[in-house]
């Protein structure tokens, strides 16, 4: 029993030899994305299903094949590492993308503008993943036991996915607060004006220079990532504690994080299981964040063993029993 949790995998900071191309093969990623979106977006139009499985399948095929030189160029360790917190980031990016479903509905947000929106979503999302696993891991360097802290937020996290599964208020109480609260300090610091001016960020009302609501609605939406990324950073980290992995693992998860949007609005009620998957996912890494200082370390191999049965099990139970899952719509006031 002692050998299972025995692994070259360890809670303390660890560093591998990153060969320079491999920083800028993901530098690459980034602008290829970039020109993609740009020829896209040059005309907005709504995102329809095929299309969106489409650049689904092709991003969630990069983000694999990029394990296939992190393996023969940094390591197998390393390879299983990525694949692990890149799971794990996809996964808990799923009630990402239902938040930002209920703000575009909330307001309105015309479905020709949603994939400019969410490109600017996660161009900030990528600057912002890099400072927040830069600070956790020289946390993680100077003080082992915040490793602990890190797993008692990851298992609030995972308390809340269980009451959002069970169907529970008291969630959807919060999103709906939280969202609110946040509009309001946005509204009071900013100036905004109410109304959407094509795709304009700024506006001039009377002489005076005004944010667009698709501006403010970003903004929003970026700081609900930051949110979420209180979530996401720790348990990435948890799996592993390399800032090149780790890094490149969000990266290649937000990047596809704009079609699966538009998959996900279509089949989230179908795959209701999932999110019972997401709440044993993140207490399962609870554990591994809180059990890591005690000197009990999990094998990279058990991490990604117990993501698959996870999430391909909430599949099959989903589809093998199908139920009708309500739709809580938030209303924020403008």
């Amino acid at each position: 029993m002692i050998s299972l949790f025995s692994s070259l995998e360890a809670a303390a900071v660890h560093s591998y030899h990153v060969p320079w191309f491999m920083y800028g093969l993901v530098v690459l990623a980034l602008i290829v994305y970039a020109v993609i979106e740009a020829r896209h977006t040059k005309r907005d139009h709504e995102i329809k299903f095929n299309e969106a499985v489409r650049w689904s399948v092709i991003y969630i095929s990069a983000a694999l094949l990029f394990s296939i030189p992190i393996y023969f160029f940094i390591g197998r360790q390393a390879s299983g590492e990525y694949l692990a917190a890149w799971a794990i980031e996809k996964a808990l990016s799923l009630d990402n993308l239902f938040v930002m479903g209920l703000i575009f509905s909330s307001f309105k947000v015309s479905r020709s503008l949603e994939r400019r929106m969410l490109n600017y979503g996660i161009a900030g999302a990528i600057i912002f993943r890099l400072v927040f696993i830069l600070a956790g891991l020289e946390l993680l360097k100077r003080f082992e036991w915040v490793s602990i802290i890190f797993g008692l937020i990851l298992m609030r996290a995972a308390w809340k996915a269980f009451q959002e599964a069970r169907g529970g208020d008291e969630l959807e109480e919060d999103i709906e607060i939280t969202d609110k609260t946040l509009w309001k300090a946005l509204t009071r610091i900013l100036p905004v004006h109410h109304e959407f001016v094509g795709h304009k960020l700024t506006v001039k009302i009377d002489g005076k220079r005004m944010l667009t609501l698709m501006a403010a609605v970003i903004i929003l939406i970026e700081l609900t990532d930051v949110i979420f990324a209180v979530d996401s950073v720790p348990a990435v980290l948890a799996v592993s504690p390399d800032r090149f992995v780790a890094y490149a693992s969000n990266v290649f998860a937000i990047l596809g994080l704009r079609a699966l949007f538009f998959v996900y609005q279509s089949v989230a009620n179908k795959f209701w299981a999932l999110a019972w998957a997401l709440s044993g996912i993140l207490a399962w890494i609870s554990f591994k964040m809180i059990a890591a200082p005690l000197g009990l370390h999990v094998p990279v191999s058990i991490s990604l063993l117990v993501l698959a049965v996870f999430l391909f099990g909430s599949i099959f139970v989903s589809l093998q029993w199908p139920k009708k899952v309500k739709e809580h719509p938030i209303h924020i006031d403008e």
